[in-house]
C-alpha cells in the first residue's frame, strides 16, 4: 500500500494492541489517565503562561533559537504546544493521540531538530509544569497527591518520547533504505555500463576498424568453432581467400589513403553479401576470408562470383583479385591450419595465372584432407575482377 494512503502508526505497524501494551509498559494506568484528566481543570486557565515561561526558556539556547528563527515561527510554534497541553491532560490516549505524537516526531526530523533537543525540550517542558502541577491541591478523596501527579505526567511523557523517537528511527531507517537503494541502482547503471564498455571493448579488440570486418584473431576463433560444428553435423565447410593484386603498387602511386579507401570498400562488399551464418574476416594486409558454413566448393565459387558481380557498386575500377576457395568435409576433415593453407595456396594459383595471363582469377583447392596431396581437382581458374566478369 502507499505511504500516503496509511497513517503514521500504520506505516510503523503501531496497533491498537500494541498501544495498549506500551501504557501498561509506561504505567499509563486507568489510575494514571484519571490522575492526569484531573489535573486538565487546573492547568488549562494556566496555558499561555506555561507555554510563555517554556519558549522562554527554549530561546534562551542559541541552537533552538536559531531552529525557530522568527517571531511569526514562534507564535505557530506556540500555538501547537498549547493544543499538546491540552491533549496531555484531556485523558485520552487512544489511536489517534498515538498518530498525532508521531507527526511531532516526524515534523521534528523534518525541520533538524535533534534527538537531544528534543529531550532537552521535554525536559524543561515537564520543569516549567512542575510548579503548577505541585500547586494543585491534595484531594485525598480521590487519594490524589503531588507525588501521583508528577509520577502520572512523566509517565505520559515518556510514552510519547516513545513514540516521537519510533518515528526518529523509522525515518533514519527510510533513509538508509533510501541511500541503498540509490547505491544499488548507481552500482547496476554502473555495472552496466561498465559490461557495456567492456564488451565495447571486447568488440574492438575483434574487429578490424579500417573494414568493420572481424580481425586476424577473430578469425581464428570463428574458423575453430565453425569447423568443429561441421565435424558434429558432418557438413561441408568452406572457406574463401583472396587478396588485392598489386595492392603495393596502388599505395605506392595513390598513396596509402587511398589504400585504405580501397580497404574499407572491399569490406563494405563483402559485407553486403554474406549470409547471416557466414563470416568475413580482414586477414591481414590486403588478404581477406569468408568462412561459408555448410557450403560446398561449388556454392562458395557461386558465392565468390557473385560478390565479384557486385564489386563496381563499391570499388574503383581497375582493382582485381585473386581468390583461392577451399572446402573440407562432409567426410573427411582438414585442421584449421591446412585449411587456410589450402585456400592460401589456392589463392596463389589464382595470383600466379593471373600474373602470367594479367588476369585476376579464382582457384578452388583439392576437396578433402585424405586426397589433398595428390587431387588435381583444383579446377578451372575463372578471371574475376571489379570492372569485368568472365562467365
Amino acid at each position: 500500500m502507499q505511504m500516503t494512503r496509511q497513517t503514521l502508526a500504520g506505516q510503523l505497524k503501531i496497533t491498537d494492541r500494541e498501544i495498549t501494551e506500551r501504557k501498561t509498559l509506561f504505567g499509563i494506568t486507568e489510575q494514571c489517565i484519571e490522575t492526569l484528566s484531573d489535573c486538565r481543570r487546573f492547568i488549562h486557565p494556566k496555558i499561555d503562561e506555561i507555554v510563555q515561561k517554556f519558549y522562554e526558556r527554549q530561546t534562551s539556547i542559541p541552537e533552538v533559537e536559531l531552529l525557530i528563527g522568527d517571531a511569526e515561527t514562534l507564535m505557530r510554534l506556540s500555538q501547537a504546544m498549547r493544543g499538546y497541553l491540552l491533549e496531555l491532560f484531556e485523558g485520552y490516549y487512544d489511536a489517534d493521540y498515538v498518530n498525532k505524537r508521531l507527526r511531532i516526531g516526524k515534523v521534528h526530523k523534518n525541520i533538524g531538530v535533534s534527538p537531544k533537543l528534543y529531550i532537552s525540550a521535554i525536559a524543561q517542558l515537564q520543569a516549567t509544569l512542575a510548579p503548577y502541577i505541585a500547586a494543585i491541591p491534595e484531594d485525598p478523596s480521590k487519594n490524589l497527591d503531588q507525588k501521583k501527579r508528577l509520577e502520572a505526567v512523566q509517565n505520559i511523557f515518556l510514552f510519547d518520547i516513545h513514540l516521537v523517537f519510533d518515528t526518529y528511527i523509522a525515518s533514519m531507517l527510510n533513509e538508509v533504505h533510501i541511500s541503498k537503494q540509490q547505491v544499488e541502482n548507481y552500482a547496476s547503471s554502473l555495472e552496466s555500463e561498465v559490461a557495456k564498455r567492456t564488451e565495447e571493448l571486447e568488440q574492438m579488440s575483434r574487429q578490424d576498424t579500417l573494414t568493420g570486418l572481424a580481425n586476424h584473431h577473430a578469425f581464428h576463433e570463428h574458423l575453430r568453432r565453425c569447423l568443429a560444428e561441421a565435424q558434429r553435423n558432418a557438413r561441408a565447410i568452406s572457406l574463401i581467400y583472396f587478396d588485392i593484386d598489386r595492392f603495393k603498387e596502388i599505395n605506392d602511386s595513390k598513396g596509402h589513403k587511398h589504400g585504405d579507401k580501397i580497404l574499407g570498400m572491399v569490406g563494405k562488399l563483402t559485407l553486403s553479401q554474406i549470409r547471416t551464418n557466414d563470416i568475413a574476416c580482414r586477414y591481414g594486409g590486403d588478404e581477406f576470408c569468408i568462412i561459408l558454413p555448410a557450403t560446398t566448393i561449388d556454392e562458395a565459387q557461386i558465392f565468390a562470383r557473385r560478390m565479384i558481380s557486385h564489386a563496381p557498386q563499391f570499388i574503383d575500377s581497375g582493382v582485381r583479385f585473386s581468390i583461392g576457395i577451399a572446402q573440407t568435409g562432409p567426410k573427411e576433415f582438414f585442421d584449421l591450419d591446412s585449411f587456410v593453407g589450402e585456400a592460401d595456396k589456392a589463392m596463389y594459383n589464382a595470383k600466379e595465372r593471373g600474373h602470367t595471363n594479367n588476369k585476376c582469377n579464382l582457384s578452388l583447392a583439392p576437396l578433402s584432407a585424405e586426397n589433398a596431396a595428390t587431387s588435381n581437382n583444383a579446377a578451372s581458374h575463372i578471371r574475376l575482377a571489379a570492372t569485368d566478369l568472365e562467365p
